[in-house]
């Protein structure tokens, strides 16, 4: 999950230069031209020079990963040192250009005038874009983490851990085995048989746990246990203290003290980024095309059969568990609130004719676009239920809470498979569960896609279990 937020700000922020740096050229170009300031030889290729700012950005983007998990928090001699690296390979590219192409001297003039403008941009940048950038993508996205271990062993993830605060990561304290009872430590919030009552006073999201310090067995129940607290697990390994002093990390995918028990790549603010892009793409039209008229149509059919408000809301738990009110053409009979928690079931006489059409064709769930228009829900994602059918669920699936990870969705993975409507048995709930889970971790634009297209098909055909 970290190394999906680092990527993430490493490939946001790689684009945001390239864009920054090739308006630059561009502009410098323009106004050089237009002010007459320098002769320019007709036969320059600028075209040329243009597609070498591109590739340049292309290597200084591919550099960036060498500012590793500081970009984000860079002092000032880091972006300068950043920035001189990235300055030599623009350099690098437009000169050879110039070489090769044999130019005449002028346009030299004009690509030294360039470079100083985009060495202030790269710095500027380097020092202040990546903080702007961590601040807007992981303010309202903070871990506060809990750390399960020795004292010493927490000190040393502590250390690791405190600058990469810019990545949205809280260590708040950690929890030692019971038998270190000394309570003199501030940053010591208890022992570990305390960790579940720790977890809900401190609201924490993740736990960060040694798994040098217990049996398989007890892994099992920490995590066990944890999880059962809708929270995020994280395994710490010491590599210097199983192989003294510094081993050398070999692996190239795994360079982190510790990973994530489960893959997010929705933590990664780029993909982040696209995944809104495509909701605002497919909630806009239906907002401003589709809703109208068919509230019309709802309204003047709830007048024959069923007087009441034309829309229902409900509140619901959404990314981490915030609670936000779910919109709804509603379906059902005004009456009794305490059936309104129940499942609808085949034939159910709360709903109307009209409001039976609706459920089954999925048309019941088109206001849930203004729930994504507003940042609450996204085009696809996990189901939300009930608040009281989510305390009820997450009882009986302890991976249930991961659904949480993600912003709730109008349809999702379960549903485009087939897995909607009421849950008859154990295995409907563990289905849903399981492809929830795989949603989480194996996010990707395509599957979006491929889960809108398939919903499309259901709601031209929908299976029997919609009603």
């Amino acid at each position: 999950m970290l190394k999906n937020r680092q990527d993430g700000l490493i490939g946001l922020h790689g684009t945001v230069l390239l864009i920054l740096v090739a308006a630059a050229f561009i502009g410098s170009l323009l106004l050089v031209e237009t002010r007459g300031w320098i002769r320019f030889n007709l036969e320059v290729n600028w075209g040329l020079y243009l597609i070498g700012v591109f590739v340049a950005m292309a290597w200084i983007h591919y550099s960036l990963r060498g500012a590793g998990d500081r970009l984000g928090a860079l002092n000032w001699r880091e972006a300068i040192r950043l920035t001189a690296q990235q300055l030599v390979r623009l350099m690098v590219v437009l000169f050879t250009l110039a070489f090769i192409m044999k130019d005449v001297e002028v346009s030299r003039a004009f690509l030294v005038g360039f470079l100083f403008v985009a060495a202030v941009l790269l710095f500027s940048a380097n020092f202040f874009l990546a903080r702007l950038l961590s601040v807007v993508f992981f303010r309202r996205q903070r871990l506060r983490t809990v750390i399960v271990s020795s004292r010493a062993e927490a000190r040393l993830l502590q250390a690791w851990l405190a600058p990469r605060g810019h990545l949205g990561i809280d260590a708040i304290g950690f929890v030692t085995p019971d038998a270190d009872n000394d309570a003199g430590d501030a940053m010591r919030l208890g022992g570990q048989a305390d960790l579940i009552a720790i977890i809900t006073r401190h609201a924490a999201d993740q736990v960060v746990f040694s798994q040098a310090e217990f049996s398989r067995e007890g892994v099992a129940g920490i995590v066990s246990a944890v999880e059962r607290a809708h929270c995020r697990v994280r395994f710490f390994v010491n590599m210097q203290s199983v192989f003294g002093g510094n081993p050398e990390m070999i692996e190239h995918n795994e360079h982190y003290a510790f990973a994530a028990s489960t893959r997010e790549p929705l933590e990664n603010p780029l993909n982040r980024v696209l995944k809104r892009t495509l909701d605002i793409v497919v909630a806009l039209p239906v907002v401003l095309l589709v809703l109208p008229p068919l509230t019309l149509a709802v309204w003047f059919m709830q007048r024959r059969q069923s007087p009441g408000p034309t829309f229902y809301r409900q509140l619901r738990s959404g990314l981490n568990r915030e609670r936000f009110y779910i919109y709804k053409f509603r379906t059902m009979h005004l009456g009794d609130a305490r059936l309104c928690g129940k499942q609808a079931a085949v034939n159910d006489a709360r709903v109307y004719p009209f409001g039976r059409f609706l459920r089954r064709s999925s048309l019941d769930e088109i206001p849930q676009f203004l729930n994504v228009i507003m940042g609450a829900m996204s085009v696809s994602g996990p189901r939300p239920h009930l608040l009281e059918h989510d305390e009820q669920f997450a009882r009986l699936e302890h991976a249930y809470f991961k659904r949480h990870f993600v912003k709730p969705g109008i349809t999702g993975l379960a549903q485009s498979k087939g897995f909607r409507g009421e849950l008859l048995a154990s295995s409907d709930l563990a289905n849903r569960v399981r492809y929830d889970e795989l949603y989480v971790t194996n996010w990707s634009l395509g599957l979006d896609v491929s889960i809108l297209l398939n919903t499309v098909r259901q709601v031209v055909a929908p299976p029997r279990s919609a009603y």
